[in-house]
């Protein structure tokens, strides 16, 4: 069957979802629209996890906050093929560092400022060759 129009309905969600910098997203929703339509008009899901976005998203500054207080930009999305052990290996990395800087190289006070046990403290050092 061929497809000869787009559905006003799709139209208008397809250019209200923002699409957070992921085009093979939106290319993805289009080829798995046109694979499963029935009739000649497309008609458009969008991705599943829109609803979880949207009350990622909403917060007076536009970012919300987790429970330790950092703050998670509005719309941040991962990127497609993410390695989560690297993902977290860096932040790590990056907290270890950014304790360290803040009290003047003095390891007991970081492990303290990260809430961390100073073993653990000495441990992720180690780890990450710090």
């Amino acid at each position: 069957m061929r497809i000869h129009g787009l559905a006003a309905a799709s139209l208008e969600a397809l250019t209200g979802y923002d699409w957070p910098g992921n085009v093979r997203q939106l290319e993805n929703t289009i080829e798995r629209a046109v694979a499963l339509e029935s009739t000649n008009e497309l008609h458009v899901e969008l991705p599943a996890e829109r609803p979880k976005a949207r009350a990622a998203a909403a917060g007076a500054d536009g970012a919300s906050t987790t429970t330790t207080g950092m703050s998670i930009p509005a719309g941040a999305v991962l990127p497609e093929g993410v390695n989560m052990e690297h993902y977290v290996a860096d932040i790590e990395r990056s907290l270890l560092q950014a304790a360290l800087s803040q009290t003047n190289g003095v390891q007991v006070r970081a492990a303290d400022v990260l809430g961390v046990s100073y073993r653990s403290f000495r441990h992720l050092m180690k780890k990450y060759e710090l």
